[in-house]
C-alpha cells in the first residue's frame, strides 16, 4: 500500500524562488514602463516600490495549519515579512473582488512582463486618500529651556502667519554651521527665523540661499532610467546666529550613530520593513516603519512627483506580546529626523531578534524589555509631508510620512551631517588645543617643587585629557554635561548662554581676546603701546578703545568687546598666589586649569588679531540674489572662513603631529619665574608678539585667498605653510603656562603652604567653578579694581590717546562658535564678542 504523501502548500516559496531576484532597479524599470497603464485605472491613487504585503492572519511556511485570506488588503492589516518578495506596490481607494470585474481591463494584473521575459509581482493595497484634512487638537509643542538642537521647533512668520517645523539635524559646509529644516519655514535667502528658548521668543538665524525644492529623479538617482518625475525634497537650511546656544544632541536620545549614507547604487529593498523612529516638534517620538520606496503620489502639468520613502506605523512581530505603538504625524513636524533602529533578525518562524544594545536582549515579546544605545540609530531621512489614509468603520485616518533620505540631501547641498561637535564638526580648537596646552605644561613643570608637580600630575583629568583621548579626537558636547574639564570651563560653563547649567557669565567674552594689531590713533596699536611696559595697563587700554571703531559698521566699540586677555592672566595669577599661601590646593587646582584656557588663546595668531576671520579693511559684497533682501548687500571681511580653516581643520586634521611636538617643550628654568601678576601680563603679551613674528596673521588670510577654496584642501595647503611656526608657537604657550604654574606656586609658597596632593573629584571641581566669587569675569573698566601691583601712572610714561580717531578701524573679534575659541563661523552684528 502507497502511503499518500502530504500536501505542502509552496505558493511562497515558489514567489519567493521566482521573484527574490529581483532588485530595486528591476522595480523601477517595471513601474517606469507600465505606468501609464497602472495609473489610468480610476481606483488607482498612488504607487511605490517594496515588498509583498502579506496579510496578518495568513498562514507561516512552517505552520502545520494553512491559512490564505482573499480579502480586502490594507496597510494596518497586512505585514512584511522575512520571505516577502519584491513588487510594485499599487494603492487603490476602493478594493474590487476580481469576480465582480466583468471588463478585461479593469483588473489590475497580479504580474508585469518585463521585454527581456522577467516577471515583476503586483502587490494591490486598498489606501484611499483622505481628501479632506482632519481638523485637529492643538499639538504640545515642547519648547527648549538652555540648548536647541534636533528635535526641537522653528518659527518663521509669513504674511502675518507664523509657521513651526522642526530642527531636522545640524550641518556643515566646513565654515558655517546650519540647521536643516523645511523650506516652508526658512523661506527665501534672508528671512528671519525664531525659536521660543526659556519662555522667550527670539531670533536664532537666517534662511540660507542653499535650499532644495524638487529636483528632477535622474539628478538625484543617475543609475535609474526616469522620465517626466521629480523628486520632492522640500528641504531648507537656517545659517545659525550663534552656535554656542545649540546642540547636535538628538532630542531623546543624544549622540546617535553615524548617518546612513544611501545613493542610487546601495539603496536597496533591505529597508522596506525596517522600523524606524522620527523626532518631531508637534509628533514627539514617533515609532514607524517604511513601507515603500519612491512612492509616486501626484501628478501635475504632465511630471509625476516622488518621496523617497513612505513611513508609516509598526505592524506587529510575530510573538511579540505588545501591540504596535499608535503612529501619527501632526503639522510642525515637518522637517523633522528620521533615524534607521538597529537592525532585526527575523526567523523563518516570523520572530524578531536583534543584536547589539544593552545586555544584547531581543524584541520577541519574551525577554526583558529594552532600549537599544543611542549609538546604534542612524540618521536616515527627513520628514516634508504627509499624506492621510481613510481607515475603516470609524477608526480615524492613518497618516503617513514622506520622507527623503538625508544622505541625499546633504550631498546635493554640499553639506556634512554632524554627528556631534569635535566629532564631525572642523570646530576643534576648543577642545585640541586647551587641552593639550594644558597636558603639555605638566611635562614642562621642574623637578624643583615636587609638591607641585605630584599635585598637578594627579589631577590631570580634572585639567585636561591623557594622550589617548587626545589624539583620539573624540569630544563631546561638554556644554551639556555635568563636568567640564578646567581648560575649557571658561568656553563651556562660564560664557553667556553657552550649556544647560546656567552658571554663564555676562562679561566672560571680553577675557578671552584682544586685538593687539589693531590701529588706534595715529595708526598705533596696542602691540606698540605695550612695547612700554608702563601701558600695560587697564586703564590705557580703555583709553584706546574709546578711540576706535568698527571698520565695518563705524560703530563705536562695546564695553563687551573691548578684550582684556591680558589682564585675566594678572587676575588669575594673583588668586593663585593666594591660593598657595592660604593652602587652598583644589582653588589652586581649578585656577591652574582655567588660566590655561587664556594662555591657550594667547598664543594663537588669529585669536588674537583683528584679522581673526578675514580682513575687514578690503570687504567682499555679498549680494542676495533672491528673497526680500534680494539686490541687498553685505559686507564680509575678505578671507571669511580662514578661521576655521587654519585653527580648526588643519588643528584637528594634524593633531598627532602637533601633539607630537608638544613634547618638545622645554623644561621651565628658575630664571624665568615671574614674581607678580602684572609681570605675567608682561610675559603674556611678549608671548603674543612673538606669535605675530612667527605666524603672522596677514600671511594666513592672504594665503587662504590665494587657495581660493576651503575644505580640506585649504587646510592642507595651510599645514604646508604655517604647520611648523604652529607647533612653534603652541610650545611657547605651553612653555608659559608652567612657567606661570610654577611662579604662583612659588610666590604663594605653595611647598610650604599646600599638604594635599591628592586628586579632585569632578563635582569638587565644578562646585568651585560654579561660584561666581571664583575668578569673577570683569570688563576693562572693571578688572583693575582687583589687580594687585598696579604701577602710579605718570604722563611722560604712558601714550596721548586723546587726538580723534584717523580712520574706521578693525573691529574686536565676535561672538566665537560652541568652542568659543574657534571663531570659524562670525556671528550676526551685534553678538557679543569671544574667544
Amino acid at each position: 500500500m502507497v502511503r499518500p504523501q502530504p500536501q505542502i502548500d509552496l505558493s511562497a516559496f515558489q514567489a519567493e524562488d521566482d521573484f527574490a531576484h529581483l532588485s530595486l532597479k528591476n522595480l523601477v524599470d517595471a513601474r517606469e514602463l507600465f505606468h501609464v497603464h497602472l495609473m489610468r485605472h480610476p481606483n488607482v491613487v498612488a504607487t511605490a516600490l517594496g515588498r509583498y504585503r502579506i496579510r496578518s492572519s495568513d498562514s507561516w511556511p512552517h505552520d502545520k495549519v494553512k491559512r490564505h485570506g482573499a480579502g480586502v488588503r490594507r496597510l494596518d492589516n497586512s505585514q512584511v515579512r522575512s520571505y516577502s518578495w519584491p513588487c510594485i506596490l499599487v494603492f487603490v481607494s476602493e478594493w474590487q473582488d476580481p469576480k465582480e470585474l466583468s471588463r478585461p481591463g479593469e483588473l489590475i494584473p497580479s504580474t508585469v512582463f518585463m521585454p527581456d521575459g522577467s516577471r515583476v509581482p503586483i502587490c494591490v493595497v486598498e489606501a484611499p486618500k483622505e481628501q479632506v484634512t482632519p481638523i485637529e487638537a492643538p499639538n504640545r509643542i515642547v519648547y527648549p529651556i538652555n540648548n536647541i538642537g534636533p528635535g526641537n521647533p522653528l518659527i518663521a512668520t509669513v504674511q502675518g502667519q507664523q509657521y513651526v517645523a522642526t530642527i531636522g539635524a545640524l550641518v556643515s559646509d566646513g565654515h558655517l554651521v546650519y540647521a536643516l529644516t523645511n523650506r516652508h519655514v526658512t523661506g527665501d535667502e534672508g528671512e528671519v527665523v525664531s525659536a521660543i528658548i526659556a519662555g522667550a521668543e527670539e531670533r536664532v538665524g537666517e534662511s540660507s540661499d542653499k535650499q532644495l525644492t524638487r529636483l528632477p529623479f535622474s539628478a538625484l538617482y543617475p543609475n535609474f532610467v526616469v522620465s517626466d518625475t521629480f523628486v520632492n525634497l522640500d528641504v531648507g537650511m537656517v545659517e545659525i546666529d550663534d552656535i554656542s546656544r545649540w546642540t547636535t544632541a538628538i532630542k531623546g536620545l543624544g549622540r546617535v550613530g553615524p548617518m546612513a549614507d544611501f545613493s542610487g547604487i546601495n539603496l536597496s529593498l533591505s529597508l522596506v520593513g525596517c522600523y524606524v523612529r522620527g523626532i518631531g516638534a508637534a509628533g514627539g517620538t514617533m515609532l514607524g516603519e517604511i513601507h515603500g520606496l519612491f512612492y509616486r503620489y501626484k501628478k501635475q502639468g504632465g511630471f509625476e512627483y516622488v518621496a523617497d520613502l513612505m513611513i508609516g506605523a509598526r505592524t506587529q512581530r510575530r510573538g511579540s506580546k505588545e501591540r504596535p505603538p499608535g503612529f501619527a504625524t501632526f503639522p510642525g513636524d515637518s522637517g523633522a529626523l528620521w533615524l534607521l533602529e538597529p537592525a532585526e533578525r527575523i526567523d523563518d518562524d516570523g520572530r524578531a531578534h536583534r543584536n547589539g544594545g544593552r545586555n544584547g536582549a531581543h524584541r520577541n515579546g519574551t525577554s526583558k524589555k529594552h532600549e537599544p544605545d543611542a549609538s546604534e540609530f542612524m540618521p536616515l531621512a527627513m520628514q516634508w509631508g504627509r499624506n492621510m489614509f481613510r481607515s475603516t468603520d470609524k477608526a480615524p485616518p492613518q497618516s503617513f510620512v514622506l520622507a527623503t533620505l538625508l544622505s541625499r540631501v546633504c550631498a546635493m547641498l554640499e553639506v556634512d551631517f554632524l554627528q556631534d561637535w569635535n566629532i564631525d564638526q572642523p570646530d576643534t580648537w576648543g577642545a585640541l588645543g586647551h587641552f593639550s596646552i594644558a597636558s603639555r605644561a605638566l611635562g614642562a613643570l621642574s623637578n624643583r617643587l615636587p609638591k607641585l608637580k605630584a599635585l598637578m600630575d594627579n589631577n590631570l583629568q580634572i585639567i585636561s585629557h591623557d594622550d589617548a583621548k587626545l589624539k583620539q579626537g573624540e569630544f563631546k558636547g561638554m556644554g551639556s554635561e555635568d563636568f567640564v574639564p578646567m581648560a575649557d570651563v571658561p568656553d563651556f560653563f562660564w560664557k553667556p548662554r553657552v550649556g544647560k547649567q546656567g552658571f554663564a557669565r555676562k562679561f566672560e567674552g571680553s577675557n578671552h581676546f584682544a586685538d593687539m594689531d589693531q590701529p588706534g590713533p595715529g595708526g598705533k596699536t596696542l602691540l606698540d603701546l605695550t612695547k612700554d611696559d608702563a601701558n600695560v595697563d587697564p586703564d590705557i587700554w580703555e583709553r584706546f578703545y574709546d578711540n576706535v571703531t568698527d571698520i565695518l559698521s563705524g560703530d563705536k566699540i562695546k564695553e563687551d568687546r573691548r578684550g582684556l586677555l591680558p589682564f585675566r592672566v594678572w587676575q588669575i595669577f594673583d588668586k593663585m598666589c593666594d591660593y598657595a599661601k592660604a593652602g587652598k590646593a583644589e582653588e589652586f587646582v581649578c585656577a591652574a586649569g582655567v588660566l590655561a584656557h587664556y594662555v591657550g588663546d594667547s598664543c594663537q595668531p588669529l585669536h588674537i588679531s583683528y584679522l581673526h576671520d578675514g580682513d575687514p579693511e578690503r570687504p567682499v559684497k555679498h549680494v542676495f540674489s533672491k528673497g526680500k533682501k534680494a539686490g541687498q548687500t553685505k559686507l564680509q571681511p575678505l578671507g571669511s572662513g580662514v578661521h576655521s580653516a587654519y585653527e580648526d581643520a588643519m588643528v584637528f586634521q594634524n593633531r598627532v603631529a602637533i601633539l607630537d611636538g608638544l613634547k618638545q617643550t622645554a623644561k621651565v628654568q628658575q630664571s624665568e619665574l615671574v614674581g607678580s601678576g602684572r609681570e605675567a601680563a608682561i610675559a603674556t603679551i611678549r608671548l603674543m608678539r612673538n606669535t605675530f613674528k612667527a605666524v603672522p596673521p596677514a600671511k594666513i588670510v592672504q594665503a587662504y585667498v590665494d587657495i581660493g577654496k576651503g575644505g580640506n584642501a585649504a587646510s592642507s595647503k595651510l599645514w604646508s605653510l604655517f604647520g611648523r611656526q604652529t607647533i612653534g608657537v603652541m610650545q611657547d604657550g605651553a612653555h608659559l603656562l608652567a612657567v606661570l604654574w610654577e611662579s604662583a606656586w612659588t610666590v604663594g609658597e605653595g611647598e610650604r603652604h599646600v599638604t594635599r596632593r591628592g586628586t579632585l573629584t569632578p563635582d569638587q571641581a565644578m562646585d568651585i567653578v560654579k561660584d561666581d566669587k571664583f575668578l569673577p569675569s570683569l570688563t576693562i573698566g572693571q578688572i583693575g579694581k582687583v589687580l594687585r601691583g598696579r604701577p602710579e601712572l605718570h604722563a611722560e610714561s604712558s601714550e596721548p590717546l586723546s587726538a580723534p580717531p584717523q580712520r574706521r578701524t578693525a573691529p574686536p573679534r565676535q561672538r566665537r562658535t560652541a568652542r568659543g575659541t574657534t571663531g570659524s563661523r562670525p556671528p550676526r552684528k551685534g553678538a557679543a564678542r569671544s574667544a
